[in-house]
């Protein structure tokens, strides 16, 4: 959870956006799979974990930090 966190953490800075599930992110669960080097699983597992622990929303299949 920890590289997904940070990625997503970073993106959102970059895009100097602030309140909560206020940035969609750019790219598909394949893509954030080969941005950290994880598997497509455990990328698509981590998230919905991450959706769970009110970490990200997920709207129509895009993730919001």
């Amino acid at each position: 959870m920890l590289r997904l966190t940070e990625l997503f953490r970073v993106l959102k800075a970059y895009y100097s956006k602030s309140e909560p599930f206020s940035f969609q992110i750019p790219f598909t669960r394949q893509q954030l799979s080969s941005i950290t080097a994880l598997r497509l699983e455990t990328v698509i597992r981590t998230v919905k974990k991450m959706e769970k622990n009110k970490m990200v929303r997920i709207i129509n299949g895009k993730i919001f930090y």
